[in-house]
This record gives C-alpha cells, structure tokens and sequence, in this order.
C-alpha cells in the first residue's frame, strides 16, 4: 500500500513541469495588443479580441510555441499588434532612445552645474572698485567696527 502511494506520488511529480508548462490563451494574449482598441488582448472585450483569442487557442491546441504563435498573429496583423515593440529594425529605437536620453541627462547635469555655479560667482563678486571707492568702503567698514 505505500509502495502505491510512494508511487503515485512520484509520478504526480514528475507529471508537475509539464502542467506548469502548459501554455494559456491569457498568456500568450499578454504579449499582444488589440488592434481595433489598442488595449492589451488579455483585457480586451472587442469583437477582434474575441476573435484573436479564440485563434491563440486553436494554435495552443495545435501544440504552437508561444513564440509561433506570436509570429504568426504579427503575420496577420502587423507588428504593431505586439504589445512591445521587438527590440531590431527602426523599433530598435524605442528601447535605445530612452537610455541614450537619460545618459545624456547624466552627463549634462554635472556640466550645467558646474558652469551654472561659476556664472553665478561672477556676477555675484560684482565689478572692480577703483582705488578711490575701495579706500572709501574700508573708511566706512573702520567706522562701523569703531
């Protein structure tokens, strides 16, 4: 009797990454967008998400990899059906742009500090005396001390 259990519950085991890796019409629609509007499939309640979900799960059936899948919905509807755009071509530029902007950012805001605070200990010094006034402030400064 627990050489039945000890069995079954082997097998139950061995039978576990094969259910986790079985593959969800939820999951697969995560990583699409509705094209009629916009908003990410697996939310969606349009006519053509329906229908798009519907596709996703006969393609589950018919054992696709979540990757063909996603290949062959971009065939039908484009690429902008995606909801992140593939990171090669021109849409390379939507993830390089955010980086290089912010590395910019980084670089710039040390420069601007420091000839910001040098602009502002220029003006802040004031022009040159002349002997004359320079003698005349320190009068004054001698008086108030006094």
């Amino acid at each position: 009797m627990l050489r039945r259990i000890l069995a079954i519950a082997l097998v139950s085991l061995l039978a576990l990454p094969g259910l986790a890796a079985a593959l969800s019409v939820t999951e697969v629609a995560r990583e699409l967008r509705c094209p009629t509007c916009n908003a990410p499939l697996d939310v969606s309640n349009s006519p053509v998400a329906g229908d798009m979900k519907r596709i996703i799960g006969e393609y589950i059936r018919e054992g696709r990899s979540k990757d063909e899948i996603l290949e062959l919905m971009v065939a039908d509807f484009g690429p902008e059906v995606l909801a992140t755009p593939p990171k090669s071509g021109f849409s390379l530029v939507v993830w390089v742009v955010p980086f290089a902007v912010l590395l910019a950012g980084l670089i710039a805001v040390p420069l601007v500090a420091r000839a910001w605070s040098r602009g502002r200990a220029g003006p802040a010094a004031g022009p040159a005396l002349s002997p004359e006034d320079r003698a005349r402030v320190d009068d004054e400064l001698r008086r108030l001390g006094d």
